[in-house]
């Protein structure tokens, strides 16, 4: 049976997957295997269809973190779970979908930098405080810098660029940066912890 939240799970599926320009609700109807006119009876039109697939997205990927990370006690494992969750969240989805939400969806777009700047920051620097507190993170660390550069290192799998090389960056090969970025705020005690398990880190699913 089709419903409002199947309409937004499959939306969602084939936006990450192909960008938004690309995806028409005929496509949507055609993938669910109904017809427009009955898609239209539970979505108002395809703008109110992005809008509701943006924020059930925030919603899920903060609600996905949140319950990782409240059952670790582990400062280190906390935030590597966030940098890995966001990285394969990014990596998966089609840079044509950023693009296409700040060209054409502005508003939408500025709720997913809102999110980033507020609520993915807060539950980062509550990690860093709690790493601070325990005394393996340093303490004059600048918090919201440390976020911003793993930010900036996760954009890059979701940036279109005309740089390329031989072995483009990967989920994993960011992933190991970012590790090695937190290694570079320890603190002696907090360094010697996370060298006893940075191999379980690097490899964490």
């Amino acid at each position: 049976m089709i419903d409002e939240n199947k309409i937004i799970e499959k939306s969602s599926e084939l936006y990450i997957k192909y960008g938004i320009k690309s995806v028409s609700v005929d496509d949507v109807a055609f993938v669910l295997g109904i017809s427009k006119k009955t898609l239209y009876e539970h979505i108002e039109n395809k703008n109110a269809l992005i809008q509701k697939v943006v924020e059930t997205n925030l919603f899920n990927f903060f609600d996905d973190i949140l319950s990782k990370i409240e059952q670790e006690d582990d400062v280190f494992k906390s935030l590597c779970t966030i940098a890995l969750y966001t990285l394969k969240m990014v990596g998966k989805t089609n840079p044509s979908y950023v693009h296409d939400l700040k060209k054409y969806h502005n508003s939408e777009y500025r709720k997913i930098i809102e999110f980033r700047d507020n609520k993915l920051f807060k539950t980062f620097e509550n990690c860093l405080k709690k790493g601070i507190k325990e005394g393996m993170i340093i303490e004059d660390t600048d918090i919201r810098c440390a976020f911003f550069n793993q930010m900036l290192k996760i954009s890059i799998l979701n940036s279109e660029s005309d740089f390329d090389y031989v072995g483009s960056p990967s989920v994993q090969k960011m992933y190991k940066m970012i590790l090695n970025d937190i290694r570079g705020i320890t603190t002696m005690k907090g360094h010697e912890i996370l060298e006893q398990n940075y191999e379980t880190l690097l490899h964490l699913k």
